[in-house]
Formats: structure tokens, sequence, C-alpha cells
């Protein structure tokens, strides 16, 4: 009887083992940088089912592969993705945080990384952790992110810019070009001073000479 018991007991733990499973992600809402950013994981697993607090685990992902077609399936793999620490669990559900992800160089490389819903939970290989877990906030995960670098050049206090002396001396040139005569104008002015005495005598000559026809016709008529 105590041997059934126990065989019934085993079977139903390696049961739950096999059915635990990563359920739901969740993170919190940061309001400024100095917030710090949580991660749960909720698992569908209570204390009947190994899970414990401060426990390691192992989430593992069901990876189906087949051919190059993708019409015939040869068959499925389980691939670690990394490691989560229970940090509470209550009567059918375990809340676990991030304890690390697993290098890919020695493992089955993975369309997605990190750990996700639908993730298997193993507690082969999982060990008790009592070290307090490191702090990260929005800061901390933004300065991981590389940063590109501007130079701006700033003009020292008492030098003018590159193009102040090309203004300057079209400043400068400005003025001379408008003091500069113009040919054009200039040769209309010279033949407007020569033209001038000619076309003043020009009505004189031809008044003198109605004058003087007229004198002549006078005197003939006198005659």
């Amino acid at each position: 009887m105590t041997l059934l018991l126990t065989l019934l007991l085993g079977f139903t733990m390696k049961s739950h083992a096999q059915d635990m499973s990563v359920v739901d992600v969740r993170r919190n809402i940061t309001m400024s940088e100095t917030d710090t950013v949580y991660k749960d994981f909720y698992i569908n697993a209570g204390p009947s089912s190994g899970l414990k607090k401060n426990l390691v685990v192992t989430a593992v992902r069901k990876v189906n592969i087949r051919d190059a077609s993708g019409a015939n399936a040869v068959g499925e793999i389980l691939v670690p993705v990394g490691q989560l620490k229970v940090i509470a669990i209550y009567d059918r559900v375990a809340v676990a945080r991030e304890f690390t992800l697993l290098s890919r160089d020695e493992l089955p490389m993975l369309e997605q990384s990190g750990i996700m819903s639908g993730d298997r939970i193993d507690l082969k290989g999982s060990f008790i952790d009592t070290s307090k877990p490191k702090k990260r906030n929005v800061s901390a995960a933004e300065a991981n992110s590389p940063v590109i670098g501007i130079a701006i050049s700033t003009p020292t206090p008492g030098t003018a810019p590159a193009t102040a002396p090309a203004m300057a001396a079209e400043e400068i040139d400005a003025p001379a070009s408008m003091l500069t005569p113009n040919p054009v104008v200039s040769a209309n002015a010279a033949a407007e001073k020569v033209l001038a005495p000619a076309a003043s005598k020009a009505p004189q000559a031809a008044t003198e000479t109605l004058e003087k026809t007229a004198d002549s016709g006078n005197t003939s008529l006198h005659e």
C-alpha cells in the first residue's frame, strides 16, 4: 500500500512538473527614470508541484522541426532559454523573475530570444539562491544602449565667424561699384553738352533770317 502511494505521488508530481509553464508575463509602468523596472513571470503551479521561494528553475521552449519544404514534421526538441527565480508562491500560481539568460554559443538558436509565455518549466538542475536581486531602473537600462555623439563647434568670444570677411568684402565693394560712373550715361551727358549750344543758336538764326526777310519786303514796298 505504501509503495502504491509513493508511486502515485511520484507520478502526480512528475505530471505536474511536465505541465508547468509560463502563462503570462507582465511589466510595471515606470513614471520616471529612477523607478525600478520589474518583469514578472506567472507560472501555473503551486507548492504541490515542488516550487518554493528562492528556487531557480530552467525555462525551456519546445521547437518543432520540419524539413525545408515545411510539409513534413521531423520531430520536436526542448531548448533551454533561461533561468527563473521564484519570488512568491500561492495556491495555484507562482511568480518568478528572470535570473539569467543562457548563451546560444553551445545551445540551439532561438528565433525569439528571452523567456516568454508558453515556455515550459524544468526542475532538473534547480537550486536555491538567497542572494538579493539587483535593481534595474530606466536610466540604467538606457545607459547600456549605444550613444551617438554629435560634435558642435562653438565660436570663441572675440573671434568673427569664417564668413565675416567675405561679407565685409562685399559691403566694402558695394559702395565702390555704386560710385563708378556708367559709360553710357557719361557719353549721353557729353553729347548733350556739345549739342546744347548748337540747338540754342539754331532758333536764333532762324529768327534773324525771318526778320531780315520782313525788313527787305517792307523796304521794297516803300520804294
